[in-house]
């Protein structure tokens, strides 16, 4: 239930390759419980490079190497763009562009 009225930066980590996710989960596109159960729905939970993924490897290669990790959380009164920008700070002091599955 905590979840489901938290927004949060969260990082996947594909451990068969080292390559990783930064996401965030706000208002706008599901709290962070909402944003968690779509990756367990599909493996992808909508981004780019992880439907990529997922075509080419399998739902199967996602149960079995992503880790799912909070980064930073926060209530539900922080504004969405606090959150969005840690994001981009953490993409940016993870290389999760240039190494890893973030394409924005």
């Amino acid at each position: 239930a905590a979840l489901k009225n938290q927004k949060a930066v969260y990082l996947i980590t594909d451990t068969y390759n080292g390559k990783l996710y930064v996401g965030s989960a706000t208002s706008d596109n599901g709290m962070l419980l909402q944003r968690w159960s779509n990756y367990v729905e599909n493996g992808h939970g909508g981004n780019k490079e992880l439907i990529t993924l997922v075509k080419e490897k399998g739902f199967d290669y996602v149960q079995k190497h992503f880790q799912y990790s909070i980064l930073e959380n926060y209530n539900a009164k922080i504004d969405d763009h606090v959150v969005l920008k840690r994001e981009a700070w953490w993409n940016d002091t993870l290389h999760s562009r240039q190494f890893g599955y973030n394409a924005n």
